[in-house]
């Protein structure tokens, strides 16, 4: 029997078990927190707030979101609930960098995953001679760009033909990424800091 699989989740409380939250600076909207297990920077990080800002820092990476005044309503989750996909909107990335580009990663495997599907489709009406052929070329022409990275690959499915048919015509819409491992330890990240600062501050 194979051991079920952690989830990111479970992964991320593991890494912060130890983990203890000191208030640097508490100051209405500007506040600086600083998390770490006693004596180790091992995955510590710290949460600085300003108004409309949250940046993460640390061991784990650096992300600034932007949303509203105060950024921990934004994010406070009791149930430890993290939103990736949206939080990635608010991501201030700077001019020439797209939010996924630091917080996604390319995936091969789910790269041919989706040509196979694709191609699957596309050819389900052809003989097996056909989509034999098509097929040795899809391998030749489009998934020998797979390890060069996204948009190698991108551009080889798109510029792919077959008896002048266009198969993956509209398959720069595919997303073959995975979110990063750091970015969602960081979303885990932001939430629990906000818990145990609201727990402080209510013991207080």
């Amino acid at each position: 029997m194979t051991t079920q699989q952690k989830t990111p989740r479970e992964r991320f409380q593991e890494t912060i078990g130890q983990h203890q939250l000191t208030i640097i600076h508490d100051d209405g909207l500007h506040r600086h927190l600083r998390c770490a297990a006693p004596g180790t920077n091992d995955r510590y990080f710290n949460i600085t707030t300003w108004p409309g800002f949250l940046c993460i820092s640390g061991d784990m990476g650096c992300y600034v979101f932007q949303r509203i005044e105060d950024m921990f309503a934004f994010f406070r989750n009791d149930e430890m609930g993290i939103n990736p996909g949206y939080w990635e909107e608010k991501l201030q990335a700077g001019p020439s960098i797209a939010p996924d580009e630091i917080t996604k990663e390319w995936v091969p495997e789910k790269f041919r995953s989706e040509i196979t599907e694709w191609f699957n489709d596309a050819t389900e009406d052809w003989s097996e001679e056909d989509k034999a052929e098509a097929w040795e070329a899809v391998e030749e022409e489009v998934l020998i760009e797979e390890t060069e990275g996204e948009q190698a690959s991108i551009r080889a499915a798109l510029e792919f033909r077959f008896n002048d048919k266009e198969l993956f015509q509209d398959f720069w819409e595919v997303d073959c990424k995975k979110w990063k491992g750091h970015y969602i330890w960081c979303c885990y990240a932001i939430v629990w800091a906000i818990q145990q600062y609201d727990a402080q501050k209510a013991a207080a």
